[in-house]
């Protein structure tokens, strides 16, 4: 059996493969585009001669926001090209998923909704405590049969509670665990509180704020973007005409150490095409504009420091 998903897909894809025992030679990463989404092409491609090799293929990955770049694969692509060759659609939403309760954003994660299966975080874009993952299931039922086992001595199912009328679901019905903690339990009195069009708003803001960054890059000449701003991740380097890329690799994983160890930022440093890049994934609540102008501002100062 065979799963697919691009090279740009998170690593927890990979493990999530050899853990049910299929070995990541199971496991297909298709290249991306120039936008960093999965290339259809090379997908159906990939499909077709596996079929031909006598392989299974069984599920297709779509990314809602990848960690690199925030890139959106092609997810109505996607949910066709499933609904073609009879592939499970899973999504990979961990804090893309979101822009979907943003005001102006919902369009870039448009076909999210035709998946058959859909993961994200609540500790990423919906500022609350780590950890706290969910998972959808489109199907009640193929998500039970997947993982019900019941004894005599765990026998349920077989009345009406008294207050409510129905028989209530046992969650160990649903996954791995018997029993766990209830993690559930602040996301549901987080979203009671505020509501999620105020975390729509929130993230609607992040989503700007990464826009507004961008346009600072862009506008100096020390600074260069990796490619255009997708979601709310935000890719760029200090850069220098006379200096290779070797060089300015360097000089780019010093500016992060410096920005770190200063007490001014907390970027990380990502590669793309096999250059180094500053890596600004926007996903707090309290960020505000000065802070990205502060950002710019010191990035190019310790790159004229250092260079």
């Amino acid at each position: 059996m065979t799963v697919y998903c691009s090279e740009e897909a998170h690593s927890s894809i990979q493990k999530a493969v050899e853990l049910l025992g299929f070995g990541s030679n199971a496991l297909r990463q298709v290249p991306v585009n120039e936008s960093m989404q999965i290339d259809l092409a090379a997908l159906k491609e990939v499909i077709k001669n596996d079929r031909e090799n006598g392989l299974f293929p069984i599920c297709v990955v779509g990314v809602a926001g990848t960690t690199n770049t925030g890139a959106i694969d092609d997810l109505e692509g996607l949910a066709d090209i499933c609904g073609e060759e009879g592939l499970w659609f899973h999504v990979d939403g961990a804090f893309g998923a979101w822009a979907a309760i943003a005001p102006m954003s919902k369009h870039l994660v448009a076909g999210m909704e035709r998946a058959d299966s859909l993961a994200f975080d609540l500790h990423k874009w919906m500022y609350l405590s780590y950890p706290i993952g969910c998972v959808l299931i489109r199907s009640t039922d193929e998500h039970r049969r997947a993982f019900s086992l019941t004894p005599t001595y765990l026998a349920h199912g077989e009345g009406e509670c008294s207050l409510t009328g129905i028989d209530v679901p046992w969650l160990s019905d649903y996954g791995f665990e018997l029993s766990r903690g209830f993690h559930a339990l602040k996301a549901w009195m987080t979203l009671k509180e505020h509501g999620t069009a105020k975390f729509g708003r929130l993230i609607q803001q992040n989503i700007d704020q990464a826009h507004y960054l961008a346009r600072l890059v862009e506008t100096s000449p020390e600074l260069e973007m990796a490619l255009p701003v997708s979601l709310n991740v935000v890719c760029f380097r200090y850069t220098r005409p006379n200096l290779d890329d070797a060089t300015l690799d360097s000089l780019n994983k010093q500016i992060e150490i410096e920005l770190q160890e200063q007490g001014i930022a907390v970027p990380s440093i990502v590669s793309i095409r096999a250059k180094k890049y500053l890596h600004v994934a926007i996903t707090n609540h309290r960020s505000y504009r000065g802070d990205f102008d502060v950002l710019v501002q010191e990035v190019i100062r310790i790159g004229n420091e250092l260079a």
